[in-house]
């Protein structure tokens, strides 16, 4: 009987620290603000966004591992949430650029301001 309680014990601690060092407890990721919002790229340049996941117990959480995207050819964002606006002529315009992680996602405006004359 003691074998086995000990045995039960034993499984309930390596069950327990497998969930704090999962990041157990049913802390979800909720939502993802990308800041700053709006930006704004004096072309040619870059900004720097970041993804800041907002967790299921109001907890915040820079999103490092994030997934990001341009809705504009003309604004390009790399995997660390740089933005470049290399543009040389031309009238001022945005995009939209989303960072995801799974299947929660955030957006900030970006907008570029080429050169002037």
């Amino acid at each position: 009987m003691t074998t086995r309680l000990v045995g039960v014990l034993m499984l309930v601690l390596i069950l327990g620290l497998a969930e704090v060092s999962c990041g157990g407890g049913g802390n979800s990721l909720v939502s993802i603000t990308v800041t700053p919002n709006p930006a704004t790229i004096n072309a040619p340049g870059t900004v720097q966004l970041n993804a800041v996941g907002t967790l299921s117990n109001g907890m915040t959480q820079v999103q490092s591992s994030a997934n990001w995207t341009s809705s504009s050819q003309l604004i390009t964002v790399n995997g660390h949430g740089l933005a470049t606006c290399s543009v040389l002529a031309g009238p001022a315009f945005q995009a939209t650029v989303t960072a995801s992680v799974h299947s929660v996602s955030g957006g900030a405006t970006v907008n570029c301001l080429p050169p002037g004359p």
